[in-house]
């Protein structure tokens, strides 16, 4: 356990995720986000007490971008600079802020544990604003690839996944996880990345 590095997460998503699926609110789920970070330390510090010794947690990417929340609340408000909604968005960032302050204080609570938050946020944010600089289409970066929630049984996935950000509607597709990836192995996403903590052993 101590000489192994453990992935914890992405932890989250699906809290408020279903919730939204059964109409809930906004408001009625942000008063759970205590809940989940509780959760998340809780993982964390198990852990720690079988032993490991180096983690990476990485936060909530803006699940107000994604094609599937766009199509649920089609009349809410939107960013005009991104085309996302807004409240999930403010509700993601305070998931994060709170998970980053939680890392904190169980670095302070557990000398000699390295736990690095990593900001998939700002990368999937990034694939948004700036698609074309990424590799992506800009007329289809928030649409789903195959949105098989919204479409019958005999539709097939758009011809080229990797210009889209999101495959089917939730999940991202194998190129936008992939720049994530790279993100978390290199940097800045993570800091440090985690092929520096390797010591090319990974």
């Amino acid at each position: 356990m101590a000489s192994s590095l453990f992935l914890v997460g992405e932890i989250g998503a699906n809290d408020y995720n279903h919730p939204f699926f059964q109409n809930k609110t906004v408001e009625w789920v942000r008063p759970i986000v205590p809940q989940v970070i509780r959760s998340i330390a809780l993982s964390i510090e198990a852990l720690i007490e079988l032993g490991a010794k180096t983690m990476y947690v990485p936060c909530i990417f803006p699940l107000g971008c994604t094609p599937r929340f766009l199509l649920l609340f089609p009349g809410d408000n939107r960013d005009p600079a991104t085309g996302c909604l807004r409240r999930l968005n403010d509700l993601v960032l305070v998931h994060n802020r709170m998970l980053k302050a939680k890392l904190e204080e169980l670095r302070r609570d557990h000398a000699g544990v390295s736990i690095t938050y990593v900001n998939t946020y700002d990368d999937v944010l990034t694939l948004i604003t700036k698609p074309a600089l990424n590799g992506f289409a800009v007329e289809t970066v928030l649409k789903a690839c195959y949105p098989v929630l919204d479409v019958g049984p005999a539709a097939v996935p758009c011809p080229d996944p990797s210009m889209y950000v999101s495959f089917d509607g939730l999940h991202m597709t194998e190129a936008a996880y992939k720049i994530m990836d790279r993100g978390v192995l290199d940097g800045p996403s993570a800091a440090p990345p985690i092929l520096s903590t390797c010591n090319h052993t990974c």
